[in-house]
């Protein structure tokens, strides 16, 4: 079943620039080969990247996603929806970010990443990625 959720992940990801798959392909591979962290795929939204640290780590059953994110072929951006709250994503350099509209949403913050971050900002924006993974493991 993964590797079907990988698949149409990748699959989405055909029509997309050329710089949107380096972008992922540099975020999985920072992660892949961690043992603090999950790259893991879903069919949500017809394929979207999760990064979780494994459950044991944070007092619990399951593994907790600290990230996920997928490409939006309408508005040519990335969705990323992460732990760190939209202070907290402003304090790295992405002042546009969001609260979710759902008072369920347990991740803090969606973010839209446009052109400029997913063709020049990718080690930037792993760093967000690691900060927002140290929150997990902080709460």
């Amino acid at each position: 079943m993964g590797e079907i959720q990988r698949q149409s992940f990748f699959d989405r990801l055909e029509a997309a620039p050329y710089a949107v798959r380096g972008f992922f392909e540099s975020i999985i591979e920072h992660f892949v080969k961690r043992n603090d962290v999950i790259v893991h795929y879903t069919g949500t939204n017809n394929g979207d990247l999760r990064l979780a640290v494994p459950g044991e780590m944070v007092g619990h059953h399951t593994k907790r996603n600290f990230v996920t994110m997928y490409w939006q072929t309408r508005n040519q951006d990335v969705f990323a929806r992460t732990i760190l709250t939209p202070e907290e994503c402003a304090q790295m350099g992405y002042h546009e970010a969001t609260k979710p509209a759902s008072e369920t949403e347990p991740l803090n913050s969606d973010l839209h990443l446009d052109e400029v971050v997913w063709r020049y900002g990718t080690h930037d924006f792993i760093k967000t990625l690691e900060a927002a993974k140290f929150k997990m493991l902080a709460e």
